[in-house]
């Protein structure tokens, strides 16, 4: 099958109000087929928090959902059991996290997989001889507009969380 013409990256969009919304047009390839590779972020690495720490789990969770998570979990235990990088079958990858793949961008693994690009956790970085994407191993703390989102009873376990160096 031929692989889909592609774009990954989010666009600012303007809307005529002034303000710009993100919107994005992923498309996984069709024979199912990535490679990943780490994301070296010198500010993450040191300031971040492991992919699988309790912080990630807690305050994450809500913003990235459920699927995302398992999805980046997976994605960065491939990077970690393979640091110059792996080629992934998403088929048995999005099986891995109970879902099935398929093509396109209206399904929920691909919508996860969107989420990632959205929101900084995994980003495209090539297309030859298929989609690479650079993922991290560490996610930075939330931003302060991250944490106004949150359920008051998440905002005050940040605002208390121990941020000294990495937190495991």
């Amino acid at each position: 099958m031929a692989t889909r013409t592609t774009r990954y990256f989010p666009e600012q969009v303007p809307t005529g109000t002034g303000k710009a919304t993100m919107t994005s047009t992923l498309t996984l390839p069709d024979d199912g087929l990535v490679s990943l590779v780490g994301w070296p972020d010198a500010l993450a690495d040191a300031s971040g928090h492991p992919v699988r720490s309790p912080y990630v789990e807690t305050f994450w969770l809500g913003i990235l959902g459920p699927t995302a998570m398992w999805l980046l979990r997976r994605c960065s235990d491939e990077i970690i059991s393979q640091p110059d990088g792996a080629l992934v079958d998403l088929h048995p990858l999005a099986g891995s996290i109970g879902l099935a793949y398929h093509p396109g961008r209206h399904n929920p693994f691909s919508r996860g997989f969107e989420r990632l690009v959205m929101f900084g956790m995994m980003r495209h970085v090539g297309n030859h001889p298929q989609p690479t994407f650079a993922v991290r191993t560490h996610v930075p703390p939330l931003a302060g507009r991250q944490v106004a989102r949150l359920p008051e009873q998440l905002q005050i376990a940040h605002a208390d969380y121990p941020m000294v160096g990495k937190a495991h």
